[in-house]
């Protein structure tokens, strides 16, 4: 459509300069730069919308078609004259239409919207109304009455204004655009600024001095197309980036990437994502190559990287680089080997991050049901025996002495003892599942109680300004303590065993030390095993060290934050 339109604008225009009689006064231009201007805005919509298919360059080649219907008002032919009367400022629309709309062709606010209508209703509505009550030189064939003057004061009061709000919307556009679209935007707003400027000044000055804006205004006209066909061609020209990048690329680690491509692109906010590895049913879930999760912002554009038919990355990018597509898909296909490598380290990453995120959630469902049937036995079992104990004293002491049978003295008191003793192994069992004093206290009155408990030396030696810990750091620190102390107590022959605790940076550092015979081989077959997934689920490390005659040490680091 759009290279029709162009031809049969050439054609329009070659009958308008026949018709016309330009350069016949200093008011009017010369055929050469009515040609000129038009078939730029011809050529260069042809040559954007064969580089880019879209609305940008169907407004370029309106542009030249209005700007060759204006031309008919100057034509010495009274019929031509009074039809061109009617189009004389339609140009004018499209321009602003155009500048508002660059570069993607569309209008994207309210504004700009109800600027480029109130235009459209100036050139199109007002001014054909005022046809009839306009003297020109070249009879009027609808001539009614002069208000030549009037209409002239009151449209050139509507171009003040209009060009006004132009420059302030394009303004506004350049100061909160990123560098991306600044490069896109500089060359038609350098010389569109110009134009507007050299409109709003125009009916402000003297005679001489509007004249030399009107022609700096006129050059600013036909600077316009020539700086939409240098950006087209800036494209080209870009392609040299690709060249540099397919240099780069294999002396690039793979860290380093990202940066590559922002600076082949121009694009410092470039960020490069890759399909999550679980992402049936949820194409929209991105991670990075880190394997976390990220999420485009709404300012982002997003374009997908093919290697074949398979996506292997996405580049979330600022929209303005799209002007440019045939350099960004030139930059994604150099890099798309790259980033495919890319994608399935990325992919490992995130499957070990689910991996560590399951392993936490069964450590904290682990905990969570320690501590339900450490609760469950001393509100439940303990309270029962407790009170069975009871009753079988208060059974044996009811007795009558004189007739008491002391046999059945001698079995009540064995049943008691018996109840007693297996009370205390439930509370040992119950403190070993998960003492209460940890949920109460914390980590420090939990290591103290335990040290308490043991029947040789243990000290606790701790740092005053332990901070508060996660409930799954706490228990994982405790439970391996726990397990030290007793390996220490059942294959070390320890004398004496120490537990420093303390808090590093944002580690905490934890160390159960005995003067045992030590060459034990403790990493394998023990219950410190088991704790080493617990400790990797919290992102921690468990060293344990055993040399015959030295004792065994077991040392652990687990972070602050907690998972």
């Amino acid at each position: 459509m759009v290279p029709a339109l162009a031809l049969a604008g050439a054609g329009f225009g070659a009958v308008v300069l026949v018709l016309s009689d330009s350069g016949r006064d200093a008011d009017t231009t010369s055929a050469l730069f009515s040609g000129l201007v038009g078939g730029l805005y011809l050529l260069t919509g042809l040559v954007t919308h064969l580089r880019r298919p879209g609305r940008l360059g169907l407004r370029m080649v309106a542009v030249g078609i209005a700007w060759f219907a204006e031309d008919l008002q100057i034509s010495s032919d009274p019929g031509p004259h009074t039809a061109g009367m009617f189009l004389r400022s339609v140009a004018s629309g499209c321009l602003v239409h155009l500048l508002l709309a660059f570069p993607d062709g569309r209008l994207r606010t309210r504004v700009e919207r109800l600027l480029t209508g109130a235009v459209y209703v100036i050139v199109c509505v007002l001014v054909p109304l005022g046809v009839p009550f306009y003297l020109s030189a070249t009879p009027n064939l609808l001539f009614v009455a002069d208000l030549s003057r009037l209409e002239d004061t009151v449209f050139d009061t509507a171009q003040v204004v209009v060009a006004g709000a132009v420059l302030a919307v394009l303004l506004r556009r350049w100061i909160v655009a990123t560098p991306p679209a600044r490069r896109v935007l500089a060359p038609v707003y350098g010389v569109g600024l110009v134009g507007s400027v050299a409109s709003l000044l125009h009916s402000a000055l003297a005679e001489s001095g509007a004249s030399t804006v009107n022609a700096v205004a006129h050059l600013a006209t036909l600077g316009l197309p020539v700086a939409f066909l240098a950006g087209a061609l800036r494209v080209r020209l870009g392609r040299t980036t690709v060249g540099d990048l397919l240099l780069d690329l294999p002396r690039t680690p793979q860290a380093d990437l990202r940066d590559l491509l922002a600076r082949a692109l121009g694009d410092p906010t470039l960020r490069i994502a890759y399909h999550h590895p679980d992402d049936v049913g949820h194409p929209d879930r991105y991670v990075d190559g880190a394997g976390q999760p990220v999420t485009p912002s709404p300012d982002d554009a997003v374009t997908p990287v093919r290697r074949g038919s398979r996506v292997v990355a996405v580049l979330l990018h600022d929209p303005a680089l799209r002007a440019d597509r045939h350099v960004l898909h030139a930059v994604s296909a150099a890099a798309a080997l790259e980033l495919d490598n890319q994608r399935l380290a990325a992919t490992v990453r995130a499957q070990l991050a689910e991996v560590r995120a399951s392993r936490v959630r069964i450590v904290a469902a682990a905990d969570e049901q320690r501590r339900r049937i450490e609760r469950d036995l001393h509100d439940g079992a303990q309270q029962r025996l407790v009170t069975t104990a009871l009753v079988l004293r208060l059974a044996r002491d009811r007795l009558d002495p004189a007739g008491a049978d002391r046999e059945l003295d001698v079995l009540l008191g064995r049943a008691a003892d018996g109840l007693e003793a297996g009370l205390t192994e439930l509370r040992e069992l119950a403190r070993g599942i998960h003492p209460a004093v940890l949920t109460e206290a914390g980590l420090l009155p939990a290591l103290r109680s335990l040290a308490a408990r043991c029947a040789f030396l243990v000290r606790v030696v701790d740092s005053p300004a332990l901070p508060p810990l996660p409930a799954p750091v706490a228990a994982t620190a405790y439970f391996v303590a726990a397990e030290a102390v007793t390996n220490a107590a059942k294959h070390a022959r320890a004398g004496e065993i120490h537990v420093h605790v303390r808090a590093a940076g944002s580690r905490l550092l934890l160390t159960v030390a005995d003067d045992g015979v030590g060459g034990a081989d403790l990493n394998a077959g023990t219950g410190l095993l088991g704790l080493r997934d617990r400790v990797a689920a919290l992102d921690g490390s468990l060293v344990v060290r055993s040399t015959a005659g030295a004792g065994t040490s077991v040392h652990v680091e687990l972070p602050l934050e907690g998972p």
